[in-house]
C-alpha cells in the first residue's frame, strides 16, 4: 500500500473506494552517541506502514526532515525552518487534495513538527481548502507511554529516548554496531524551552533529554511498534467512519 509503488491508474481505482492517506513524518537529527540519526522518520515510517498494510490504506513517501533547529550543534542534524514546513506541507496536502484525497493523516515521529502541521492545517483551512488534515504523534499514545514507563522505570526522559531507540533497533539492528551501551547519569536539569541550539547543546551536553538509551533492546522496540501501531489503527478507523463534509 505505498504510493511510490502505485501507477496513477491505480491510485485513480484506489480513490473510488477509499480517500484516506497516510504521511509519515519525522526529522533528520542527533539522538545522542545511542542513537541513530535518522530515529524519528524511521519510527513514523515503520508505523504508518504497518497500519496501512493492516487496513488497506494508502502510505505515502516519508516526508524525512523536520523542524529541528535545537539540535543543530550537533554534527548531522538537517533542520527546516517552521516556515518551511508549514509551506512544504501545505504543498502536499494541496496536491492530495486536489486528486481527491480527504483524509490526509501526518503520522509522525518528531514533537518539533506539531506546532507547524497544525499552523498548515489552519493555514489551509483558511483558504477554505476541503478535507480532514491530522497529525497522530505515536509516541503520544497512552499505551505507548504506559508500556515505556513499565519497561524503562521511568528513564523515558524526552529525548533520544529508550523507547523510540528500541523501535530503530527492532528495525535496523546492523546500524548499531560500535554504537555505546554503558550506563551513564540520567541528569534532570532545569531549563526553559525553547531552547537555541547551543543552549540545547549546553544544557544537554550529549544530546539526552533526561532519558537512558542504553536500556533499549530490540525486543522491547517490536513490543512498542505493535501498541503504537494498534493505536493509530483504531484513531483510523473513527477517522474513515466519521463522513468528511
Amino acid at each position: 500500500m505505498l504510493l511510490e509503488e502505485f501507477s496513477y491508474p491505480e491510485v485513480e481505482a484506489y480513490l473510488k473506494e477509499k480517500d484516506i492517506i497516510l504521511v509519515p513524518i519525522g526529522s533528520v537529527e542527533q539522538h545522542s552517541p545511542y542513537g541513530l540519526i535518522g530515529t524519528d522518520f524511521m519510527t513514523a515510517e515503520a508505523v504508518a506502514r504497518s497500519v496501512g498494510e493492516d487496513l488497506g490504506v494508502l502510505v505515502a513517501p516519508t516526508l524525512c526532515y523536520g523542524v529541528s533547529p535545537h539540535h543543530m550543534a550537533f554534527a548531522g542534524t538537517v533542520a527546516l525552518r517552521p516556515d518551511t514546513m508549514i509551506a512544504v506541507v501545505t504543498d502536499i496536502v494541496d496536491s492530495l487534495v486536489a486528486h481527491g484525497f480527504k483524509r490526509i493523516i501526518f503520522v509522525n515521529g518528531h514533537g518539533g513538527n506539531v506546532n507547524p502541521l497544525q499552523t498548515s492545517f489552519e493555514q489551509l483551512k483558511t483558504n477554505n481548502v476541503p478535507g480532514r488534515f491530522e497529525v497522530i504523534s505515536w509516541y503520544a499514545s497512552p499505551d505507548v507511554q504506559k508500556l515505556c514507563k513499565k519497561m524503562f522505570k521511568g528513564n523515558e526522559g524526552h529525548h533520544a529516548t529508550p523507547g523510540e531507540v528500541s523501535i530503530t533497533r527492532h528495525l535496523r539492528p546492523g546500524a548499531f554496531a560500535g554504537k555505546p551501551d554503558q550506563e551513564q547519569e540520567v541528569a534532570h536539569p532545569k531549563y526553559y524551552w525553547p531552547l537555541a541550539a547551543d543552549e540545547m547543546k549546553r544544557v544537554f551536553p550529549d544530546g539526552r533529554m533526561e532519558s537512558a538509551p542504553w536500556m533499549a533492546t530490540a525486543e522491547y522496540g517490536g513490543r512498542i511498534l505493535k501498541a503504537a501501531a494498534a493505536e493509530l489503527k483504531k484513531k483510523l478507523e473513527d477517522i474513515m467512519q466519521l463522513n468528511t463534509l
